[in-house]
């Protein structure tokens, strides 16, 4: 059997970024890195993700101080950690297989950036959130409403420096092979 190498080394190879330039990604890339998400397989194909693509820096600012005010461990600092763009994922509160599909959906994304050159990391604030009024008040005109789950966001922009190319050894993820006889 043939592999791609290329894809392979892909998921090998990627990593978080935690520190972003503050020049913008460009409408035509966040929108290839984003098709990618909504590509992603879903429970039951029931594609109930709901994609939020924030470039505005005011609502950017306001999200950030609104976690940094509510959780301890980001008080005074930026949860996106500077990235210019922030796409939030939001599911229906009745799927079952909300979080799944979410997670499907950023694994993709999360590849697809770092094929692009651009760096991206996985946030879980808004999550942890869900149910605070502050936060679902600064998302309610971007049309998120109480029947959606606050799933995950990705912090998206152009790294400071490289990005990582080196893969370093993997201690944790233990894999056990039961063969049958």
């Amino acid at each position: 059997m043939e592999h791609n190498k290329e894809f392979l080394n892909l998921l090998l190879d990627r990593r978080s970024c935690r520190a972003f330039q503050p020049d913008p990604v460009d409408r035509p890339t966040l929108a290839a890195i984003v098709e990618a998400g909504r590509y992603a397989p879903s429970a039951m194909n029931i594609q109930k993700n709901h994609f939020y693509i924030i470039t505005d820096p005011a609502l950017l600012t306001q999200l950030t101080e609104t976690v940094s005010r509510k959780l301890e461990n980001f008080a005074g600092r930026d949860f996106r950690y500077g990235a210019p763009a922030l796409v939030l994922v939001t599911n229906r509160k009745r799927n079952t297989m909300a979080l799944q599909d979410a997670s499907c959906a950023m694994e993709n994304m999360m590849l697809a950036a770092y094929s692009m050159g651009v760096g991206s990391c996985w946030i879980n604030q808004p999550f942890h959130l869900q149910d605070d009024p502050d936060l679902r008040a600064l998302l309610a005109p971007l049309g998120v409403t109480e029947k959606d789950l606050l799933c995950c966001a990705l912090a998206l922009g152009l790294p400071q420096g490289e990005l990582p190319r080196s893969r370093p050894e993997r201690t944790g993820n233990l894999v056990t092979w039961v063969d049958g006889v």
